[in-house]
């Protein structure tokens, strides 16, 4: 047998040249690869690294992030520093110096410029490499983009900043809430708002008012939406705060309770409100509940105690003429007059009653516990007592009388609504009784209730009349005492009724009393008195200024003052053959202070201004100053007793020479008897009215009285006197027959 060829095993514990050769290229293989891992990561990643001498002067940038590739050849060197933004240049320079004299590595936040021509924000930091002796002698550095992330920072912070700077604004203070522990956690800004440390809850708690403590805890344990509308909370410095808070509860992973939320302080707005109410529910000048509030009041005390014996009581009270105070005392007096009227009723009344200023110089009073009418009434009487007072001035003395309407009802019975209806209705009557000289407190009863029911029926029975044209003027005559001619008319209203006849305004005179009519009465004549003077001017008749009575009514928006002198360009009628009578009371009345602008107006269009029934008002002498009036006619208060009452005439000389010192036109009202006629004419009276010199007629005979007058002057070329200067006689050949 041949022997087998022996061969040598490999030996693993040497190795060839060529085995160690490529031993260590597969180690250093690995490696470069590793090396190319990290800086394609560094690259994912938009690093950027470089390798710089000791002075700074880059050698190598193995990674260049955003940087680009192109910009290699720009860092070379100190090339680098032109990368960075101008603004952040100097800082990095800055704080690199700082680390070369310590041999420290530094950190911080730049902008680098790219080569598309923005700036990003990179995190850059830099390592000194230290030779033995302590000396740096290379600087390695990288550079991570952290653009995206420092402007969502950015963002982040200025918004907490904006909540911060709002929170403090809108003092409100942001918390978060543990039921379960009874802990929370608030803003810092709640040492300012609430006095107390962001966690300290049982000092929140404590501050509370106690009564308010119980909501707040309801509200906080139910879960879902929770919400305190207002609590009252006892700042630590003293101050008392409105505060509101509201929350919504979320649930953590392992299914605890947590509410966050909101506290504010809403105290300002409290206050707001509380003057608001107060402004919508006071008078300012009085401080008294005003008209809603008293109302409001009213009802619900009525409502609280319907089930309670005995009675209440509401008393309206109201000056007499208080337009005239007002302009006698300036609007300062007359205020400080409503202050003081406040002031003492309140001292006069009981703590459950109720006072308020209802509007105007009208005030209210509700009195809770009033047995009966005849004790409601010693209760009103006693407060017009209180306050009734004379007002000296300088020259002479005010007289301030107060007018009370006054309703009861037993408690059962009351109603709000009603007891000031009745109250209203009898306040009314107070001030008509009182101006007739008679008593200034009215109780309402059912007497009263059928006169209002009275005037509602004649309401509507006027309406009818004008939509009829059942309304229509009467002519009373103006005489010229020293020629006996008819100079003028009044036109007086009179109802055409279709079965009673004409009636006078003693029947329908209450229709004058609501605005709404007494505006239609006024239009309806106007219409019908203008068109008779039109004819008359057409047909050559001398009928003189023709004079409207005007009503309070008349003067307010849309009223007849306003409309009249359309209503005379419309018939071609020149303004002198019109006239206005206006009374005291419609200057003292509601709406008195629209009285000035309308006679201002008439007066500019030319149309004469008449002060009626003068000297029986308050301050005749203040309206002859105020208003531009042409002519005063004597009330026939001052007429009748003339040849008796030495006083009566006294004043009626008076009052003439006073017109002839203003160069106002006089004419006497309620001439009836030819003395009358004689002493006015004796002391140079122009003018005159009554039904010895002509009743009022309607229109044809007013016509047929200037038709004849017309013809009795064609006749004598000349005037016709009727009564004979040397030899006094009846003013009445002319007038014979007529009215």
């Amino acid at each position: 047998m041949s022997q087998p060829e022996h061969h040598d095993a490999p030996s693993h514990q040497a190795m060839t040249y060529a085995d160690c050769r490529s031993a260590d290229a597969t180690v250093a293989g690995d490696a470069a690869r590793d090396a190319l891992r990290y800086l394609a990561l560094l690259e994912a990643g938009g690093g950027l690294i470089w390798q710089a001498d000791a002075d700074g002067r880059i050698r190598a940038v193995p990674a260049v992030g955003h940087v680009g590739r192109a910009a290699i050849s720009l860092m070379q060197g100190h090339g680098w520093l032109a990368l960075f933004h101008p603004d952040d240049r100097f800082r990095f320079l800055l704080q690199a110096g700082r680390a070369r004299r310590v041999g420290r590595a530094f950190e911080g936040r730049w902008r680098i410029g790219i080569p598309a021509g923005f700036w990003r924000w990179h995190r850059i930091r830099v390592v000194p490499l230290m030779n033995e002796d302590g000396r740096i002698h290379e600087w390695v550095g990288n550079a991570l983009d952290i653009h995206e992330r420092y402007l969502a920072e950015g963002q982040i912070a200025g918004s907490e900043a904006r909540l911060r700077l709002a929170l403090s604004a809108a003092r409100m203070v942001a918390w978060e809430y543990d039921p379960e522990a009874g802990k929370s956690s608030r803003t810092d800004n709640s040492w300012t708002i609430l006095g107390v440390a962001p966690d300290d809850f049982n000092g929140y708690i404590e501050n509370m008012h106690p009564d308010d403590r119980a909501v707040f805890h309801a509200a906080y344990v139910k879960g879902g939406s929770m919400r305190v509308p207002e609590l009252r909370y006892r700042h630590p410095d003293g101050r008392l705060l409105w505060l509101s808070s509201r929350g919504l509860e979320r649930r953590d992973a392992d299914g605890g309770r947590r509410i966050i939320g909101v506290t504010y302080d809403i105290t300002d707005r409290k206050a707001a409100e509380e003057e608001a109410w107060r402004a919508a529910n006071h008078d300012a000048l009085t401080g008294l509940p005003n008209r809603a509030c008293f109302l409001a009041s009213l009802h619900q005390s009525v409502e609280n105690n319907r089930n309670g014996g005995g009675g209440v009581a509401l008393a309206l009270l109201d000056y007499l003429d208080f337009k005239a105070l007002d302009a006698a005392l300036g609007h300062e007096g007359a205020d400080a007059l409503l202050r003081r009227t406040g002031v003492r009723l309140r001292e006069k009344l009981g703590r459950d009653d109720v006072v308020a200023r209802i509007g105007g110089d009208e005030f209210g009073v509700f009195l809770a516990d009033a047995a009966s009418a005849e004790e409601a009434i010693g209760v009103a009487q006693a407060l017009a007592e209180a306050l009734a007072e004379d007002i000296y001035q300088a020259d002479h003395i005010l007289t301030a009388r107060v007018c009370v309407g006054l309703a009861w009802s037993s408690r059962r019975e009351a109603e709000g609504e009603t007891l000031f209806r009745h109250a209203q209705t009898a306040l009314h009557a107070a001030k008509q009784s009182a101006r007739r000289g008679a008593a200034s407190i009215q109780l309402f009863d059912q007497e009263l209730a059928q006169g209002v029911a009275r005037r509602v029926g004649m309401a509507a029975q006027i309406t009818r009349a004008l939509a009829g044209h059942e309304i229509i003027p009467y002519y009373q005559p103006k005489i010229d005492l020293d020629s006996g001619l008819v100079c003028g008319f009044e036109a007086l209203a009179r109802w055409r009724h279709p079965e009673r006849g004409v009636l006078t305004p003693a029947v329908f005179g209450s229709a004058f009393d609501m605005p709404e009519l007494a505006r239609d009465i006024g239009r309806e004549m106007a219409r019908q008195v203008l068109d008779d003077l039109r004819g008359w001017i057409d047909a050559g008749l001398a009928a003189g200024p023709v004079a409207l009575n005007l009503a309070a009514a008349d003067f307010g928006e849309g009223g007849l003052a306003w409309a009249l002198p359309d209503m005379l360009v419309e018939r071609a009628i020149p303004a002198r053959y019109c006239a206005v009578e206006v009374t005291e009371r419609v200057f003292l009345g509601e709406g008195g202070g629209a009285v000035a602008g309308a006679l201002t107006y008439l007066d500019r269009a030319g149309i004469r201004i008449a002060l009626d029934d003068f000297g029986t008002g308050y301050a005749s002498l203040v309206h002859l100053k105020q208003f531009p009036v042409s002519e005063i006619k004597i009330d026939r208060s001052f007429i009748q007793n003339l040849e008796t009452d030495a006083e009566d005439a006294a004043i009626v000389a008076a009052l003439l020479g006073l017109a002839r010192a203003l160069s106002l036109d006089v004419t006497a009202e309620g001439v009836e008897t030819e003395a009358q006629a004689a002493f006015l004419r004796d002391h140079h009276c122009e003018m005159a009215q009554g039904f010895l010199l002509g009743k009022p007629m309607g229109r044809e005979c007013a016509s047929a009285l200037l038709t004849r007058q017309a013809l009795d002057r064609s006749v004598s070329h000349r005037r016709k006197r009727v009564i004979d200067a040397a030899t006094p006689g009846p003013v009445q050949p002319l007038l014979a027959g007529q009215g």
